[in-house]
């Protein structure tokens, strides 16, 4: 062990999840956290995203190869579909005061990219019981990973889309949901405008 090695801060806050480590008696714990453990938040949520983006784009590529160019758009939609009924009903049922309808769909938008898109910021234009207007913008990491595997023009952009959808779905809401492509950039920077209003 290597007294003069600091733990780093992120190790530290999370270190409930690592208790269960067991490391043999000639290794250097120490140093091996500090040498591989992501030494700020901004860096492990970094990794944490690259690593999502690289699962969907993997599977994607693969899905290619074994079933054609056409089951590649099939299967990110509806897994985009499923992840976002998914959060929807997992919200519903741990926030009891969350009732379906246009702002709750917000609210689960803005959860969704503080845990799941860090690279993603949103500015809201409107917002009342009828209708969200509002605009996505950062780096699309789906588009990032997809033109790495060179797969990115096989698929509708932006893929978020049936997520929003699966989010409306999963309330009941019957909406018109219109994502449109403002910007999408060879560097992945991307500028969406999402509008969501009640189908009437």
């Amino acid at each position: 062990m290597n007294n003069n090695v600091q733990l780093p801060e992120t190790f530290v806050a999370l270190s409930d999840f690592r208790k269960n480590d067991i490391y043999l008696p000639e290794m250097d714990m120490e140093q091996i956290i500090s040498d591989y453990f992501p030494g700020t938040f901004t860096e492990l949520v970094q990794r944490l995203s690259d690593i999502t983006g690289s699962f969907y784009g993997g599977m994607l590529r693969q899905t290619g190869k074994l079933f054609g160019a056409e089951a590649v758009e099939l299967l990110s939609s509806s897994f985009m579909y499923d992840l976002g009924s998914k959060m929807a009903l997992k919200n519903l049922a741990v926030k009891p005061g969350l009732k379906p309808g246009i702002p709750a769909v917000a609210k689960i938008l803005i959860g969704a990219v503080f845990t799941s898109s860090p690279e993603y910021s949103f500015e809201f234009k409107e917002l009342n019981d009828h209708k969200i207007e509002m605009l996505i913008q950062g780096v699309d990491r789906y588009h990032r990973i997809t033109q790495e595997f060179e797969i990115a023009h096989l698929l509708k952009w932006p893929v978020i889309k049936p997520f929003v959808q699966g989010v409306c779905d999963a309330m009941g809401l019957d909406v018109l949901l219109e994502m449109k492509v403002l910007e999408l950039n060879p560097d992945s920077s991307c500028v969406y405008k999402v509008c969501i209003m009640y189908n009437v």
